[in-house]
């Protein structure tokens, strides 16, 4: 069953919020701002291709709590097979896409896929940090050959498993849980 969670915590900011939310995360590099659903993160200049955009960290919490926040339960991010970042902004601002341009290294840092231009969104696959074989979400990412659900790193095609671990954008636990060479 595809969890109805919301797919950001934007969806639950009122205006105001959003407004404070925006100013508050603006950097030279990216910027908070309203996308397709709520808020994202977006280049507030040229990133090059390799450059490490954010890093992402919060409290360190287990399976068991990420059940707990209801709705909230797509927030957290997984890295390790019972640990989970309590994201924070600007990190869990990041949305999601089938064609990401960005990706997470060394299990932390968000790094450009490819040449980012100023004012594009920033979106990593989040299936590339999910083994737990519990939640899914429904995709809204609208790219040609939409996956149209999120799901565990296993659920991907080998082929686009492999392009992820060539790229080194796999959180580093999944290769070892799934027995396979990162």
């Amino acid at each position: 069953m595809i969890s109805q969670a919301p797919r950001q915590p934007s969806s639950f900011l009122r205006a105001e919020n959003r407004v404070s939310t925006k100013e508050q995360y603006t950097t030279a590099t990216i910027r908070i701002d309203e996308c397709d659903v709520g808020l994202g993160v977006f280049a507030n200049r040229d990133i090059r291709r390799g450059e490490t955009i954010l890093a992402f960290g919060g409290p360190v919490i287990d399976f068991a709590e990420t059940k707990r926040r209801g709705p909230w339960e797509c927030m957290p991010l997984q890295i390790g097979p019972n640990q989970y970042f309590d994201t924070r902004p600007p990190g869990v601002f990041v949305n999601h896409s089938c064609n990401p341009n960005a990706g997470i290294q060394d299990d932390h840092n968000l790094v450009a896929l490819r040449d980012i231009r100023r004012g594009e969104e920033i979106r990593f696959d989040y299936s590339t940090t999910m083994e737990e074989q519990s939640f899914t979400m429904r995709c809204l990412c609208g790219e040609p050959g939409c996956r149209r659900v999120i799901a565990d790193f296993s659920s991907l095609p080998a082929a686009v498993q492999q392009r992820y671990l060539s790229q080194g954008v796999v959180m580093g636990f999944i290769p070892a849980k799934l027995g396979i060479e990162a």
